[in-house]
């Protein structure tokens, strides 16, 4: 095995075999850094994703049923609209992407408050019915 540092000759020497350990640790902070910080998603993809995520959710009913959350999706799309014409593309990027967790949430609330109607009315058929076969059998108890 040989010394990193050899007292003979007083400086430090590299073993032979981290010479390839040396080159790979490199190449894995290069990736890490263009995955991390340096690689920018396109804005006008998320704007785009965005704007598509709102029009399902006034599909959904979000305008009558979540208006809040709907109104906040529009408004920080048209935030996100502003800063990619002002060229400030990270910030566009983040209010597109706010812009769309917003609308899927307005989607989603839309979708469970139609979802809880529908089960209201569910609950309501099943007590009608209950209380029909309830005097049915009162009926029948009472003529004999």
């Amino acid at each position: 095995m040989e010394r990193i540092f050899d007292p003979k000759r007083k400086e430090r020497q590299r073993p032979a075999a981290l010479g390839p350990a040396w080159a790979i640790a490199g190449l894995i902070q290069i990736c890490v850094f263009q995955i991390s910080g340096c690689s920018t998603a396109n804005p006008t993809e998320a704007l785009s994703r965005a704007e598509l995520n709102l029009r399902t959710a006034l599909e959904a009913r979000a305008d009558e049923l979540a208006p809040v959350d709907l109104q906040r999706a529009r408004e920080n799309l048209a935030s996100s609209k502003k800063a990619l014409a002002a060229g400030r593309h990270d910030e566009a990027r983040r209010l597109a992407e706010i812009a769309q967790a917003e609308a899927e949430l307005a989607e989603a609330k839309a979708d469970a408050e139609i979802a809880r109607g529908a089960a209201d009315k569910l609950r309501r058929s099943i007590d009608a019915l209950r209380q029909e076969m309830e005097r049915g059998t009162t009926r029948t108890t009472s003529k004999e």
